[in-house]
């Protein structure tokens, strides 16, 4: 029996890919996201203003349908939120029916809205719903007799089959095409590697994404032994017609797509989704933790301040924190579950910042497996043997549960004592922590990690697979134990060119932030000199992006499409300069932050040993004093 193919499948559609990324998980089939489409409001910006007009002039006997989550974000951009916050909410009073096609769509609304919301599947579920059940109840009210009204806000090349069954069973359809998806204007990274066979599919989910594919790969930039996936038999056929043999798969929701991507491919069959685990007890669940300045920034609210942390925040600068550490080693610290806890708590004691991030290391869950490590002050890291044939990698040791217990025990100390303060789990990225396997210790330039991942791909992807292996179960750990968020820290991942990146690293991080996604917490990503990389990192599952020096924060939320909460990023060098340079940046780095969805406070890296603890005081209290109400976006 033939070995399933083991290179990712490539993503392309333009938002979204989480859900087909999670539903290939389940079948051990890795994935990539590189979108090659993006969505922007229709030249015409009538339908929009009309639909905000119907909305406030709408009863019971109307229906607002949404099938996207892209939809309400388009409608506010061009409307204004003002005016269609007060539109919907006199809809709402007038008691308007709400149905939304998937999960991903009602949580993309706003609260109001998502709260009155219907779900349905898909289309035909829609269809079916509205003209079986909502219809009679409609024509049953004790109302003036009208023809009960559709309001169909969306894509202007949204399919015809939801409004034609519609108009079919009774109803009066308004469409209102408020965005459009056109075709990315540069190239995708992906492209190269495409051609060079780095993936074992591409996953069509529409016409446009067939008509982009052949519009950058061109007839010779799908490799034979590359399939091209058509998700239902419209895409199908629009890629026939490009010229690209396509393979057509009859279903369009993400779970039974997977099982089809999957039969195509020779993988296993689904291992089954994961339940609610973290009940209403967790900490996250909690009113005054889940309603907290920093949980809500990172679930893109804006909270009546803005919230700052800092990374590595016990950072060796507090007196305390060198106390508490004296005749112990970096790993004992982190692997001891009270002085974990109290290095924890230091900062939030210290400074009030709006969340602790557990004392810990990239190396820890190395350390905890067995692997032979140590951290050599003024080195870093040093391995007993490095990692750099099959062989190797085949004898890395699993970590088990019960290795795990004291950063569980670690964790439910700190939170005992945080109150409502939110924790954060911490965990270095596959490639980083790679890199010092494959290395051996510290390096300049990774040449031996960047030679195995192009002259051993297979073995590379099975290192980095055996290390997310290792991040999931730590993180998951963190997390089950009282941890609220989490960040994945990649500090070497700057070096790579993004073509790189999306064929060997992305897979990988996605498959550790996609498995701690599905506990329902924030995950944070960031890396070091990442602006070439910024978006790629996003995609593959962060809800934060962390911001490094390289960037200002208005040029990332500007790669980023102004669709993600943002953390950073003021340079560490300046917490040793004259206080008036610190001042101007932390104002500049407030005022840019005001202009994305949402803003976390922090550093470009991590706080210098050396640093001042007044100097970090003076920040947490500048941040803290406002103003912080977003303005105009």
């Amino acid at each position: 029996m033939s070995q399933p193919d083991r290179r990712p499948v490539l993503l392309i559609r333009p938002d979204g890919n989480e859900r087909d990324a999670r539903a290939l998980d389940d079948h051990g089939i890795a994935s990539a996201t590189d979108p090659y489409l993006v969505t922007r409001p229709c030249d015409d910006p009538m339908p929009a203003h009309r639909f905000v007009g119907l909305l406030a002039a709408a009863g019971p006997q109307t229906a607002l349908i949404i099938t996207s989550p892209r939809t309400w974000g388009h409608l506010e951009s061009v409307a204004g939120r003002g005016p269609l916050e007060r539109a919907l909410s006199s809809a709402l009073d007038q008691r308007i029916r709400v149905l939304v096609t998937g999960r991903g769509t009602r949580g993309a609304l706003p609260g109001p809205l998502a709260e009155r919301a219907e779900t349905a599947p898909n289309a035909e579920a829609l269809v079916e719903l509205l003209n079986g059940t909502v219809l009679p109840r409609l024509r049953a009210l004790p109302v003036p007799a009208v023809d009960p009204v559709a309001l169909l806000p969306g894509s202007a090349i949204a399919r015809a089959e939801l409004p034609e069954g519609l108009r079919a069973g009774g109803w009066r359809v308004l469409r209102l095409p408020v965005y459009t998806t056109v075709a990315r204007p540069e190239p995708p990274a992906s492209v190269g590697p495409l051609a060079r066979g780095a993936y074992s599919a591409v996953l069509l989910r529409s016409s446009s994404a067939a008509r982009a594919l052949a519009g950058f790969a061109g007839p010779d930039g799908v490799p034979a032994g590359t399939l091209v996936l058509g998700a239902g038999p419209t895409t199908s056929a629009t890629a026939r017609a490009l010229g690209l043999d396509v393979v057509e798969c009859t279903a369009t929701d993400p779970t039974a797509l997977a099982v089809e991507v999957a039969a195509a491919l020779g993988a296993p069959g689904p291992s089954g989704g994961a339940a609610d685990e973290l009940g209403p007890e967790h900490p996250s669940r909690r009113a005054d933790i889940a309603g907290s300045a920093f949980l809500r920034a990172a679930r893109g609210e804006r909270p009546e301040r803005t919230p700052v942390w800092f990374m590595r925040q016990a950072g060796r600068s507090l007196p305390e924190y060198r106390a508490a550490r004296e005749g112990t080693t970096m790993l004992e610290s982190c692997l001891t579950p009270a002085l974990a806890a109290e290095l924890t708590l230091q900062p939030v004691r210290r400074y009030g910042v709006d969340a602790a991030i557990l004392y810990s290391d990239i190396m820890a869950p190395l350390g905890l497996a067995g692997v032979g490590v140590d951290i050599v002050p003024g080195v870093g890291p040093v391995l007993d043997r490095p990692v750099r044939t099959e062989a190797d990698v085949d004898a890395l040791p699993a970590l088990t549960d019960e290795a795990l217990e004291p950063i569980r025990e670690a964790v439910r100390l700190a939170v005992a004592e945080l109150g409502a303060t939110p924790l954060i789990g911490f965990a270095g990225a596959p490639y980083t922590v790679a890199s010092y396997l494959v290395e051996g210790g510290p390096s300049r330039g990774h040449e031996r990690t960047r030679a195995l991942m192009h002259e051993r791909p297979e073995v590379f992807a099975r290192l980095l697979d055996r290390v997310a292996e290792l991040d999931i179960a730590f993180l998951r750990a963190q997390v089950l134990a009282g941890a609220s968020a989490v960040q994945l820290f990649d500090s070497w991942v700057g070096e790579l060119a993004e073509d790189d990146y999306l064929a060997h690293v992305q897979p990988a991080s996605g498959r550790v932030l996609r498995a701690i996604g599905r506990l329902g917490v924030p995950r944070i990503h960031f890396g070091t000199g990442t602006a070439a990389l910024l978006r790629a990192m996003r995609d593959a599952g962060a809800d934060v992006m962390g911001v490094a020096r390289d960037l200002t924060l208005s040029r990332a939320d500007e790669l980023l499409g102004g669709a993600t909460p943002l953390q950073g990023n003021l340079d560490p060098a300046l917490l040793s300069g004259p206080l008036a340079d610190l001042d101007a940046a932390l104002a500049r780095i407030l005022e840019e932050g005001r202009r994305a969805p949402a803003h976390i406070v922090n550093l470009a890296h991590g706080v210098p040993k050396d640093a001042d603890p007044q100097v970090l005081a003076r920040i947490v209290d500048a941040v803290h004093a406002g103003p912080h109400r977003k303005e105009g976006h």
